[in-house]
């Protein structure tokens, strides 16, 4: 059986190094686990919301440059309780977008904090990556190799990068793989982003910078994070219908 599935990893590995993906559009799912977002003292919360919430991106890619933003979804009312009275979780930043340009090494990033937006521009900043040699996973048809890491505020990062796709790019701002990121487990299980689907082509016209906002300084901007947030990784609003 392990042999079967290493030949089966070979053959699509041999197949993907030989047919360069250079530009399409990446649909992820990211799975948050709420419940761990849920201070300690609202423990009896847990009981009235489901654990895992759903969002769904896409990742377009072109001319070394990436654009990775929420997908237009029609909303899933088939949960809600009728007559309303339901509670519905509300995730902060589920509305941001990342546009990175590899040719010039700049990123610009539409940031939502307290139903208001910014525009964030800076140098694009790479995870200090360790690659790890021997295992592989296929993700939506690529074999991808495994890499871990930490982020910018202490998270454990596990990532898995396709080398046949060589944009060094990935879910929101993560990068800095030799390859695109097609799986991606942050905090231990807390968000898990994974492709389910990629297409060949894109229209380039959609490949812009986001531009609605208020422009601020990346400093300003971490300032403004912390004043209203803490140290926390963002707000967990909880709605009565």
């Amino acid at each position: 059986m392990k042999k079967t599935k290493a030949l089966l990893i070979a053959c699509i590995a041999a197949q993907s190094l030989s047919a360069q993906v250079k530009e399409g559009i990446v649909t992820y799912e990211e799975k948050i686990d709420a419940h761990r977002r849920i201070p300690k003292e609202n423990e009896e919360m847990k009981a009235m919301i489901p654990q895992f919430h759903i969002n769904k991106y896409e990742l377009l890619f072109a001319d070394n440059k990436s654009l990775y933003k929420a997908a237009e979804e029609e909303p899933d009312l088939s949960e809600q309780p009728q007559g309303g009275g339901g509670l519905v979780m509300r995730f902060g930043g589920a509305d941001n977008v990342f546009y990175k340009d590899f040719n010039t090494q700049m990123a610009v990033e539409k940031r939502d904090l307290m139903e208001k937006e910014f525009i964030v521009e800076d140098s694009i900043k790479n995870v200090n990556w360790k690659l790890v040699e021997g295992e592989t996973k296929i993700i939506a048809g690529h074999v991808c190799k495994k890499a871990t890491g930490k982020s910018e505020r202490g998270s454990d990062l596990i990532a898995w990068y396709a080398e046949d796709i060589s944009l060094s790019s990935g879910p929101g701002p993560f990068s800095g793989l030799p390859g695109l990121i097609l799986g991606l487990d942050v905090n231990a299980g807390e968000f898990v982003y994974t492709a389910t689907s990629i297409e060949n082509k894109i229209d380039r016209n959609d490949l812009k910078a986001p531009t609605k906002g208020k422009k601020v300084t990346p400093a300003e901007f971490a300032k403004l994070r912390k004043e209203l947030m803490g140290d926390g990784n963002g707000p967990v609003r909880i709605i009565t219908n």
